[in-house]
């Protein structure tokens, strides 16, 4: 596991450690509206019961099929793409930057694609520009786009906390 990583779990088993009551909040829309063991329908997410979370929120989607994926950053919200560095839309995983291969993206999505459960973690960036500490708690949870579908969908939320250097 790469230093930079305080907890993670791929796939999410022990929901107590989720640190951030509001993310807790959306583990539990998630666990309502899935249907028995199968991941939710993803038109059952409606951003707006989550504008808090739109900054800091990415969407991923698989163009491939199951057994050849091809991942596909649909959206990052504008918060977490200046913190981060990230594209803001559009972007093939296979094609993007060192964030998606430092982070091990694509192994996440696929652990959410197999076990049909979330992903935790909680990354440390440290200090950047010797100003601001930055610390991030992510969840990750896999949706489908059709009845009885694949795993096809992937909604990331975070929450990104920083502490400034005073001078």
């Amino acid at each position: 596991m790469d230093s930079s990583y305080i907890i993670i779990e791929s796939p999410l088993t022990d929901s107590s450690l989720i640190r951030t009551p509001r993310l807790k909040q959306v583990l539990e829309f998630w666990e309502q509206n899935k249907s028995g063991d199968d991941v939710p329908l993803w038109k059952c997410f409606n951003p707006m019961e989550f504008k808090d979370l739109l900054p800091t929120i990415s969407l991923f989607s698989n163009e491939g099929t199951p057994e050849n994926p091809d991942y596909l950053l649909r959206l990052e919200g504008d918060q977490s793409a200046q913190i981060l560095g990230l594209p803001s839309s559009m972007t093939k995983l296979k094609d993007a930057d060192d964030y998606f291969r430092k982070t091990r993206i694509e192994e996440h999505l696929a652990v959410m694609a197999q076990s049909k459960k979330p992903v935790y973690f909680i990354r440390n960036l440290g200090w950047r520009d010797n100003k601001k500490y930055i610390n991030y708690e992510i969840l990750c949870m896999p949706f489908t786009s059709k009845e009885k579908g694949f795993v096809d969908r992937f909604l990331s939320v975070k929450t990104i906390k920083t502490v400034s250097l005073n001078h």
